[in-house]
């Protein structure tokens, strides 16, 4: 399969999954598909974009090596496109992140929540992943929440409403572990 070529051809939900299967399928799809993500021309990054934040769900243990190029391609503020940093975003949820590159994926996520300049999707993802990092340190969490509470005051987003619903509760009951009541 030529992968550029059928980013390209279509874009559906079936071929986004079709894409992905192929991807998933062998370590060599993942490397035309990260080859796409990171070279292509702005609109195959868009598109590579979209199908790695779905490897990222099926496959997160396959995307560990590649984790410090993917956290740089999703620096706020960067030239990419939005679909690059919400795919990032997206599979630091399910990704396992090392402990040398934790701190490093914490910080991208907790800037992707904050900056109101950023799509919806990005800021939401990113306050799941910062939450699914800041967990095992509950000194952590209480930044996540601060973060968060600031993030919902810049906005009236339902789908950021309903994230942090989801979120907040974790992250209250591991601050209490380290922040007097």
């Amino acid at each position: 399969m030529n992968l550029r070529e059928e980013l390209l051809r279509e874009h559906s939900a079936r071929q986004t999954k079709r894409l992905t299967d192929y991807a998933c399928a062998a370590p060599s799809g993942l490397a035309e598909l990260l080859h796409l993500f990171w070279y292509g021309a702005p609109r195959e990054q868009q598109l590579a974009a979209d199908v790695l934040g779905w490897v990222g769900e099926r496959r997160p243990r396959w995307l560990v090596p590649h984790l410090p190029g993917l956290l740089a391609s999703a620096q706020p503020g960067s030239e990419a496109h939005p679909a690059v940093r919400r795919s990032v975003a997206r599979l630091l949820q399910f990704v396992p992140v090392p402990e040398e590159w934790q701190a490093l994926a914490f910080d991208t996520c907790l800037r992707l929540l904050g900056s109101p300049a950023e799509p919806v999707a990005i800021r939401a993802y990113a306050l799941s992943a910062a939450t699914r990092l800041a967990l095992p340190y509950p000194e952590l969490a209480a930044e996540v929440l601060a973060a968060a509470e600031l993030a919902l005051s810049t906005t009236s987003s339902a789908a950021l409403h309903g994230r942090a619903a989801r979120e907040m509760p974790q992250l209250r009951s591991a601050a209490r572990e380290v922040l007097p009541d």
